[in-house]
């Protein structure tokens, strides 16, 4: 069997879940933290900047191991070029969506108009600034994380478009695709972790999200409507504004998702990653048995901090950084994670952990956790 080369921004849940597998791994992602070097074979720290994965550092490091016959499984960190997917499967098997999928559905053009003809909800857009800007917001061609979205009065990146703003609970769908037929994993509700530059930043994800049946049905239609125009395989998310009289769709992530972590109890994420590999090859699996909702929250670090080696990291805590590792202020640090009999109860599980983890790290020995001013 060929080394799988995982490539995402933070690569940690698929890692470990493809290990779980029994497949030797090569984790490919930006932060490369304790645990994922754990679940993994090798490594490959890889640089992110502006949205997505540096081109030439990929090219540099990822296509000599496909070259020799290693395969890659992506997720987050290409979806604003692309062009450097279709590279890589030049060079080797890539697992996933082709690139001319991926173009398709973040263009916002295409898009759209894929969901026009048969008339999925979908709130106003445009590729140029409306007239009135007020209730508007730009976001980046491709972006992930959130990090990429502002109010329409302050956007300056010339590779964005314009969505009029609406109310509601942001909702995802997570299912997979084999290229014709969809099969649902789990609907999940995203949380924001706003801060004063970065309004719409991702903050976490509950799974067992509470939705009337016609929103659920809808979003499922809506997602194998997509996947049958498109051709959409393994694992994606669906993501749209939920509220009382239904659903709109916002974008599609034709890749791995964040919300892949939320199904990896015991040995489910095993099954789940196996599950990705057969429907990218054609094959849909039966729907996974429902697990327990699980809540995971990012814990961003409110001040520049550098991780001590005596820190103690409770279990619930995933994503741990490497001790020495300096994590600036804003930045993330690490995942915080909760489960309970439902999602309201595993939030509010999280929450308290969250609020425990700051005390914790409040207490850390101040020259363990300044950074050295020189």
């Amino acid at each position: 069997m060929s080394d799988i080369i995982i490539a995402a921004a933070s690569a940690r849940a698929f890692v470990r879940a493809a290990a779980a597998a029994g497949r030797r791994v090569i984790a490919a992602d930006v932060f490369l933290d304790r645990d994922t070097r754990a679940a993994a074979a090798g490594t490959l720290r890889l640089i992110y900047a502006d949205g997505g994965f540096c081109a030439d550092d990929v090219r540099a490091q990822i296509f000599p191991l496909l070259e020799q016959g290693a395969e890659l499984v992506y997720g987050s960190g290409f979806e604003t070029q692309p062009e450097l997917l279709e590279a890589l499967a030049h060079h080797g098997k890539v697992w996933g969506n082709s690139a001319d999928k991926v173009r398709l559905l973040k263009s916002p053009a295409t898009f759209f108009a894929l969901l026009s003809s048969p008339k999925i909800p979908f709130p106003a857009w445009s590729s140029t600034p409306p007239e009135n800007l007020e209730g508007w917001l730009c976001k980046r061609i491709g972006g992930s994380g959130g990090t990429h979205i502002f109010p329409a009065a302050h956007c300056a990146d010339p590779m964005c478009y314009y969505q009029k703003k609406t109310a509601g609970t942001p909702v995802s769908l997570l299912f997979l695709a084999d290229g014709k037929n969809v099969m649902p994993v789990g609907y999940n509700r995203q949380l924001l972790a706003p801060s004063s530059s970065m309004p719409y930043r991702y903050g976490g994800v509950v799974s067992g999200a509470d939705l009337a049946l016609h929103v659920r049905d809808g979003m499922l239609k809506a997602a194998a409507e997509i996947a049958w125009s498109s051709g959409l395989c393994g694992l994606n998310s669906l993501d749209c504004m939920v509220d009382e009289h239904g659903f709109q769709v916002l974008e599609i992530n034709p890749r791995l998702s964040a919300t892949f972590a939320l199904y990896d109890a015991a040995n489910a994420g095993a099954v789940l990653f196996e599950a990705h590999m057969q429907a990218c090859a054609g094959v849909l699996l039966q729907a996974l048995p429902p697990e327990q909702p699980q809540a995971h929250l990012i814990y961003y670090a409110p001040s520049d901090f550098m991780v001590s080696a005596a820190m103690e990291w409770p279990d619930w805590v995933a994503d741990v950084p490497e001790s020495g590792t300096v994590c600036k202020a804003e930045e993330p640090l690490c995942t915080v994670m909760a489960s309970a009999d439902n999602a309201d109860a595993a939030l509010a599980l999280a929450s308290a952990r969250m609020a425990a983890l700051g005390t914790n790290l409040n207490q850390v020995p101040k020259k363990s956790q300044a950074l050295e001013k020189s």
